[in-house]
């Protein structure tokens, strides 16, 4: 794919590591709280998992996160193993996840995003949005689609000051969609 260097060195079986000058950065919540946003790797998996074990609601949003441990389990490994995934941390402990599917066409993937409480609604659930979006502008990306909950209106703000505009009818779930600009450079790092 246009934009993306693969690292099979760094990556684990099943997984090619990514690399994107936006990435890694460091943000600041509006609480003040330093928070690094980098690429997932495989080390990160009982991190990551740990976030996902004591994320509360688990399967609101879309099933999601499983409820289930075993269920939940095997998502994870399929999200880490299928998509390019972003963490934010804050003192060794992931508290925000996004992933962004770039296996099939860059046209279009699809994104999802879970951040923990206690660092929702303070600009990190904005931030590693827009750091996605400037990931599938570098990997070449025409748009980005989403589904979300129609009550889910925190996300919803949170999508929309990032640029998704709601496509589609209206449901208990709508998605939304990012129209972007693909990079020419390719912006991938050396």
């Amino acid at each position: 794919m246009k934009g993306l260097e693969v690292d099979d060195k760094l990556s684990s079986p099943g997984q090619k590591r990514l690399a994107f000058k936006c990435l890694p950065v460091q943000i600041k919540d509006k609480r003040g709280r330093l928070i690094q946003v980098r690429a997932y790797e495989a080390a990160d998996f009982e991190a990551l998992h740990e976030m996902y074990d004591t994320f509360e609601p688990k399967g609101l949003e879309s099933g999601l996160p499983p409820p289930d441990y075993q269920v939940r389990l095997r998502w994870l490994n399929n999200v880490v193993s299928e998509l390019f995934n972003v963490l934010a941390i804050y003192k060794r402990r992931v508290i925000g996840h996004s992933a962004l599917d770039l296996s099939g066409s860059p046209f279009c993937p699809e994104y999802l995003i879970f951040i923990q409480r206690g660092f929702q609604n303070f600009g990190v659930g904005t931030a590693l949005s827009a750091i996605i979006k400037k990931v599938a502008e570098e990997a070449g990306c025409e748009k980005v689609v989403l589904t979300v909950r129609t009550a889910n209106r925190r996300a919803i703000k949170v999508f929309e000051k990032v640029g998704f505009a709601f496509c589609g009818g209206i449901d208990v779930c709508r998605d939304m969609e990012l129209e972007l600009k693909p990079s020419k450079a390719g912006g991938r790092k050396p």
